[in-house]
């Protein structure tokens, strides 16, 4: 049974949620909302407050409303100027378009961080299972008959067989707030990932040349080493099987053939790349702290399935999937902006959410 909303200014989930709707309602992501096409402004904040408020406690929304309007103290503990409809709130966010939705969430995490284009960065990806509450009732659900839904059958290491989505997920390391996430439908083997996600981070400019990816041995492929630094100039720690053979990649790694069209000083050019494969190849034996660094991300999981009830997914579309995910990604980073200093602040807030 789920306990009512009694609003306490002095309980430390509710400080922190009226610290989290501060950033949501600031001026600088009304503008964010506004230039990505977010309107009417007063609906849409409601809007992501509800929400929030409903993965925040892992209740229903309709839950939320009808605490809302039934608790004056509520609604002006959490400064709710307006509290919409269940049945509104469902139908804004269908129209809603997915990638300015996403646009508008990376934004104003983007503006949080502030400083993360400045000198060399390290991402972490990885993903987690996007598992759909789907009630079996004993029946046999078979591959044949998911082939027109936007789901599928998959399988996550951490979950076993499962239908849903599968989500990856860009962490920035320093700040360990997301960058950005994709969704894909199943569970796509995650050694085809590297060549599909790093075009994307490319073209929204959130790698740039000299970075480092860290990723788990679920990516690991030659193939995948050869991508990250002949073609995007990125040093990619991707922790190695027991069969790697280093000599082996460094005999794939000669100059790629583009390098010698290139506009600028040849020498120069060269030297660069040379510089970049040294790096490379003395960090990638570095298992223990790869690992050890790469070990965040499964934190940032633990905070979105265990403290924000990411466990059991009830979106039956990509585009609902990637709506949802945007506003509890964005949750989770105000959070990791907010409160979350170490490993152990990940933990606590996962387990009971009190600071």
């Amino acid at each position: 049974m789920m306990h009512g909303l009694n609003f306490d200014e002095t309980d430390s989930n509710y400080i922190l949620l009226n610290e989290i709707f501060n950033i949501i309602g600031s001026r600088e992501s009304k503008q964010i909302m506004a230039r990505n096409g977010l309107k009417p402004l007063n609906k849409v904040i409601s809007l992501f407050k509800t929400v929030i408020v409903a993965a925040y406690f892992e209740c229903s929304i309709s839950f939320v409303v009808d605490e809302l309007k039934c608790k004056s103290e509520l609604r002006e503990g959490l400064n709710f100027d307006i509290v919409l409809e269940a049945q509104e709130i469902y139908d804004r966010l269908s129209r809603l378009n997915p990638e300015q939705l996403e646009n508008t969430v990376n934004s104003i995490l983007n503006n949080l961080r502030n400083d993360y284009r400045r000198g060399r960065r390290i991402f972490i990806i990885d993903a987690t299972p996007g598992d759909l509450n789907i009630n079996f009732s004993g029946k046999k659900i078979s591959k044949e008959s998911l082939e027109e839904k936007d789901y599928a059958w998959a399988w996550g290491t951490s979950i076993g067989f499962y239908i849903g989505y599968k989500i990856t997920l860009v962490l920035d390391y320093r700040t360990k707030m997301p960058v950005y996430f994709m969704i894909d439908r199943g569970s796509p083997n995650d050694t085809t990932m590297v060549s599909k996600i790093l075009p994307v981070l490319q073209r929204k400019r959130i790698i740039r040349r000299g970075d480092y990816i860290l990723m788990d041995r679920g990516y690991y492929a030659y193939e995948n080493y050869k991508i990250a630094l002949q073609k995007y100039h990125i040093i990619p720690l991707i922790l190695t099987r027991s069969k790697f053979n280093k000599e082996k990649l460094k005999s794939m790694l000669n100059y790629p053939l583009h390098l010698f069209h290139a506009k600028s000083n040849l020498k120069k050019v060269k030297k660069a790349y040379y510089k970049l494969i040294t790096e490379f190849l003395e960090k990638i034996d570095e298992r223990k702290k790869i690992k050890y660094h790469r070990g965040f991300i499964e934190d940032f999981f633990k905070l979105l399935k265990e403290g924000l009830g990411f466990k059991q997914l009830n979106r039956y579309t990509l585009d609902s999937m990637s709506k949802y995910t945007s506003i509890v990604v964005l949750l989770a980073g105000i959070i990791t902006y907010l409160r979350i200093n170490s490993k152990t602040d990940f933990q606590k807030f996962s387990e009971g959410k009190f600071f």
